[in-house]
């Protein structure tokens, strides 16, 4: 055995097998203190990037099923409303049936007929106050789309059918009074010149503020071009006439500016209450630059204004379809509708212009539905009565198919999810029996390294000291 005093390898080889049986314990307690086996990176980097997907796959997995459960929940509530409709009709139809009874007399009819007539007050009762979560089921058409999965590629829709619709109407709500190229509009006032937003007025109060995101509304254009309001045929969401408001030969002031005009304000005030819903389809289109469409309802006692539409295209090819902009009134009063036109200098160019359309203002009072809907289901005959017993069944039977469609989606994702999570826990849960057997493996691997490095130490002094004891002794 060779000794050397400036390199022991014993002594470095002992000390680096203590080090590394410290690491591995200290791992060992650490995963099984938290129970993962991947802590931080460096435990398993692959791992941990596996794991963060799975996690994240999971996450939507249960979320996806939640999501189902809560269109079980719609369709039921829409299917239990239905089902008491068919019940109703069913009743007026044996009332109707009896009727034809000859041995009646003019009273029994009489009778007859007022149950008849409280049967479809109580048929639009529930067609109009149906509601989930707030919102209502059957006031008109619509789809609530429901993710029934991790990501949105697993989308179901539930349709629901209108049975009830507003009776109220709006003064040349659609614009098919005027003929096309008309200036001048029936029921509305048209603003042809520059507004400022939160300077300039209409209807007698400063317009909304609304800063946009490049750039600013505030300048002066140095040439506001031309701005017109007409009426057109080229463009219609329903009927043959829509609104359009453009803009053209726009010189902005700086780069990036918006100019907002022209604008239209109507004549009529609505009194709408606090639970009243209003929409308007619209479109736009860029022109000298992009497009800047806004839309509000002014509070003519107040001022107070609701948005809505706030849409500005990217650049002066933008041009949307037709779409729908709708707002819950959430403060009773009487309103105007407000509509402006507007460009935005995309381009830093200077040049702008463009055009909105307007189509088919619809205003849902959300209220007293004896006086402002009427109920789309007929009950006046035996054949009318049945046609509606038979409409109603077979929105039940859509719904019930769709209710199995998510039922089934549910089940699916439910073991999805269980089978996700197995894999994840294989990835990063701490397998106990392996990380106890590597604590006390590193741990008798420490006390043996310890004792045996002491042990050495002791041995390697006293080998010197013998060494030291002989050569003083030589010497003598």
């Amino acid at each position: 055995m060779t000794l050397s005093v400036n390199f022991d390898r014993t002594n470095l080889v002992v000390a680096s097998a203590t080090q590394k049986a410290r690491a591995e314990s200290s791992s060992a307690v650490e995963k099984l203190a938290t129970g993962k086996k991947i802590n931080n990176a460096a435990d398993d980097a692959a791992g941990s990037a596996i794991a963060s997907r799975f996690q994240s796959q999971i996450l939507g997995l249960a979320q996806g099923i939640k999501n189902g459960m809560d269109g079980v929940s719609l369709v039921s509530t829409a299917d239990h409303a239905l089902g008491t409709l068919v019940t109703l009709l069913q009743r007026s139809r044996e009332l109707e049936v009896q009727k034809l009874n000859g041995t009646l007399s003019a009273a029994d009819i009489s009778a007859i007929q007022n149950e008849q007539n409280g049967i479809r007050k109580s048929l639009k009762s529930i067609a109009f106050e149906t509601e989930f979560n707030s919102k209502p089921l059957f006031r008109k058409t619509q789809d609530f789309p429901f993710t029934v999965g991790a990501d949105t590629a697993s989308n179901i829709t539930v349709t629901l059918p209108a049975l009830v619709r507003s009776t109220f109407t709006y003064d040349n709500a659609s614009f098919e009074t005027d003929a096309a190229g008309s200036t001048e509009i029936t029921g509305w006032s048209p603003i042809t010149e520059p507004v400022k937003f939160g300077t300039s007025q209409i209807g007698g109060f400063t317009t909304p503020t609304d800063t946009p995101a490049v750039g600013t509304d505030q300048n002066t254009p140095s040439d506001a071009g031309t701005m017109t309001v007409t009426v057109t045929d080229e463009e219609a969401s329903n009927g043959d006439n829509s609104l359009r408001l453009t803009s053209t030969g726009i010189t902005t002031a700086s780069g990036f500016d918006t100019v907002r005009g022209p604008a239209i304000i109507s004549d009529e005030t609505v009194g709408l209450g606090s639970n009243a819903t209003v929409s308007v389809d619209w479109r736009s289109k860029g022109g000298g630059d992009a497009y800047d469409s806004y839309a509000y309802l002014l509070n003519v006692s107040t001022g107070e204004t609701i948005e809505i539409l706030n849409s500005t295209g990217a650049s002066a090819g933008v041009e949307t379809e037709w779409a729908t902009a709708e707002v819950r009134v959430t403060k009773a009063g009487s309103y105007k509708f407000v509509f402006v036109g507007g460009t935005f200098d995309a381009s830093g160019g200077r040049a702008a212009g463009a055009q909105l359309y307007v189509d088919n203002i619809r205003v849902d009072p959300g209220e007293n539905p004896d006086a402002n809907y009427e109920l789309l289901l007929d009950s006046g005959s035996l054949s009318e009565i049945d046609t509606s017993i038979q409409t109603l069944l077979t929105y039940r039977a859509d719904l019930g198919a769709t209710t199995n469609r998510i039922i089934h989606a549910v089940d699916y994702l439910t073991s999805s999810h269980i089978n996700m999570q197995r894999s994840m826990s294989q990835v990063i849960d701490t397998d106990y029996g392996v990380e106890t057997g590597t604590l006390a493996k590193a741990r008798l691997i420490e006390e043996v390294a310890v004792r045996t490095l002491s042990e050495w130490r002791a041995l390697r002094q006293s080998l010197f000291e013998q060494l030291i004891d002989s050569g003083n002794s030589n010497s003598t």
